[in-house]
């Protein structure tokens, strides 16, 4: 049977009672008598002088120890505490500090014609000197088919997409950017063209009606600075040329239109940061919401100057998170066990033959069991034995 790991050497112990009785954590030897009081030290005596008889050396230490100053012997130890192995799901979190925004801060650039001074293919009126004339307001937010500046007063369109616009798109154009056009003029409705990579006439004819739409010639022709795509709707972070300035380069940056989490994941931690993966956001009063690690972002710093990579965590429901700013946790899911024995930490008892053990509390009687751990969390410990069970009593400290 498994043996609890002595605490230290019991010589006196050992020869008075011809075997070592291992650790005796509450302080008392088998006559229930603590070991450092007077009684105590009357045993003591005892032992050295008497080693030989042993049945009655001990029956005498105890009448001595009882009848010693009239004390009256001490009444019988308590019941040990137990509780009950449970199964269960065991779960390990881990928790990292954010901050809430609206995620990764994007520039917009700005290209300018080819021939500088030149308007537009689809233009309206001659040509311009290519000046900024108006800027979405910083905070606001542009959806689809809505203008983010305007360039010798014509709109810059946002549409949702992957590809950037890098080419001029006319009847004949083939490709992926083509089908991604096609995709937004059918949004806003702009006739019931078929989505695909080719721009036949249907598309050209689409593209004129979208046009009008917006004051400008209908060319039926899409030149890449009329538009920029975007995987949804954004929100003006902030302007980085004034109205009147060239339109060249920067001009402003925008970020996602919903409010997210940013955090930072050193190397120990990155295997946490995978898309969709769902995770607890805890704010800063307390509440906590739902939320889904949207993208991995780029390589950045911790805190404490570690490398890291940025994560951003979304949360379906924006109404819960208005107006929350500032740093929240992140709770994430580092291990989990779904149906399995746990007992608390503090039933764990190291054996002296090496790894751990549990007490076992059974008719009135106690036995060390060894065990197998598994996942340690919230003060709870997975363990495998073939004698435990859902339902049995294991021994705990008081």
């Amino acid at each position: 049977m498994p043996q609890p790991a002595p605490a230290g050497p019991d010589r006196g112990t050992q020869a008075v009672t011809g075997f070592d009785r291992g650790p005796d954590p509450a302080g008392l030897d088998r006559t229930g008598l603590g070991r450092g009081g007077r009684a105590s030290r009357g045993l003591a005596r005892v032992r050295v002088g008497r080693r030989a008889v042993l049945g009655t050396v001990a029956v005498g230490a105890v009448g001595m120890m009882a009848g010693c100053d009239g004390d009256p012997a001490p009444a019988a130890s308590a019941p040990p505490q137990t509780v009950a192995v449970t199964r269960g799901d065991l779960v390990d979190f881990t928790d990292v500090e954010g901050e809430f925004g609206f995620g990764e801060v994007v520039p917009l650039r700005y290209v300018r014609p080819a021939a500088d001074g030149e308007a537009p293919a689809d233009g309206a009126g001659g040509g311009g000197l290519g000046l900024v004339t108006w800027l979405a307001p910083v905070g606001s937010t542009v959806v689809r088919g809505k203008p983010l500046l305007r360039v010798d007063d014509q709109p810059v369109v946002l549409l949702y997409g992957a590809l950037p616009a890098y080419r001029t798109l006319i009847t004949g154009c083939r490709g992926g950017d083509v089908r991604q056009l096609e995709a937004n003029l059918r949004a806003l409705r702009m006739g019931d063209l078929t989505v695909d990579t080719a721009f036949t006439a249907a598309t050209g004819a689409a593209v004129k009606r979208w046009q009008r739409s917006l004051g400008l010639a209908d060319t039926g022709t899409v030149e890449p600075q009329r538009v920029v795509y975007a995987p949804g709707p954004v929100r003006i972070a902030a302007h980085a040329l004034r109205v009147g300035d060239p339109a060249d380069g920067e001009v402003l940056s925008h970020t996602g239109a919903i409010r997210s989490v940013t955090l930072r994941l050193t190397e120990l931690r990155r295997q946490l940061g995978v898309p969709s993966t769902a995770v607890t956001v805890r704010l800063a009063a307390g509440a906590e919401v739902p939320g889904t690690v949207d993208r991995v972002g780029l390589p950045a710093e911790s805190d404490g100057g570690e490398p890291a990579i940025e994560v951003y965590v979304l949360v379906a429901d924006q109404s819960a998170v208005d107006g929350a700013a500032g740093r929240v946790t992140v709770r994430f899911t580092a291990q989990r066990r779904d149906g399995v024995l746990t007992v608390p930490v503090t039933a764990l008892v190291a054996l002296a033959e090496g790894g751990y053990g549990v007490q076992i509390a059974q008719g009135g009687t106690t036995r060390y069991v060894a065990v197998r751990t598994g996942l340690f969390a919230d003060g709870r410990v997975e363990v495998t034995a073939g004698e435990l069970a859902e339902g049995v009593q294991v021994v705990v400290p008081r």
